[in-house]
């Protein structure tokens, strides 16, 4: 994981590292058997580096909450 992080921050093998600050990586428990996946990070998410944080976001958290399943699980 260490040299993903590093090998992602020179990446320009699309065009969304034209207007990037950063690479959003995932987060949460790996063995979940659960994955949602973005279309790209917004720029929330960009500021803050972590995923599903903007108005998207928001509302990924309130469906989650609504189901009673917990973020990082």
């Amino acid at each position: 994981y260490p040299a993903l992080v590093e090998a992602a921050k020179g990446c320009m093998g699309c065009e969304l590292y034209k207007n990037a600050t950063q690479t959003v990586f995932g987060e949460g428990d790996v063995a979940s058997g659960v994955i949602f996946v973005g279309e790209q990070p917004g720029d929330e998410e960009d500021i803050i580096g972590r995923p599903f944080v903007g108005p998207a976001g928001r509302l990924f958290e309130r469906a989650l909450n609504e189901a009673g399943i917990e973020r990082s699980k």
